[in-house]
């Protein structure tokens, strides 16, 4: 890792410096480094302390519901993904999604009633707009 006077004098040079954390903070990290403190705390057999907080079966139990909530969330946002997906599928589809459709019915119209026509102008300022991703 580069020092401070060190990330500076690159920054004053124009080049540019990219650094890679090593926090390692993720929630999946922080419940492995949880669960394995429990572990270390169940085996030392003089760890015994008076807080019922701080007793390995409590600090177990705490870590059991980190995880199934933990687990829960991924859950949730697996489904969001996979909603947004079909949501995407729906609107977006080359030739078949409905801003696709919306956009042909409002040429038909300008090619049918002509874009000066009343009911031209009653959908011309509708906003349709393609989305690439």
């Amino acid at each position: 890792m580069d020092t401070i006077e060190e990330k500076k004098a690159l920054t004053e040079q124009g080049k540019e410096h990219n650094e890679i954390s090593a926090s390692q903070l993720s929630y999946d990290n922080r419940l492995d480094y949880f669960d394995k403190l429990v572990t270390l705390l169940g085996s030392i057999p003089e760890y015994n302390p008076n807080e019922k907080e701080l007793k390995v079966a409590f600090l177990a139990g705490l870590l059991n519901n980190l995880k199934a909530r933990n687990t829960a969330a991924v859950e949730a946002a697996t489904q969001v993904s996979n909603a947004r997906i079909s949501r995407n599928e729906v609107l977006y589809k080359e030739n078949a999604g409905i801003v696709d459709t919306a956009l042909s019915v409002k040429n038909y119209f300008k090619s049918v009633f002509g874009a000066a026509s009343p009911r031209h102008k009653q959908i011309s300022g509708l906003e349709f707009k393609r989305y690439k991703g």
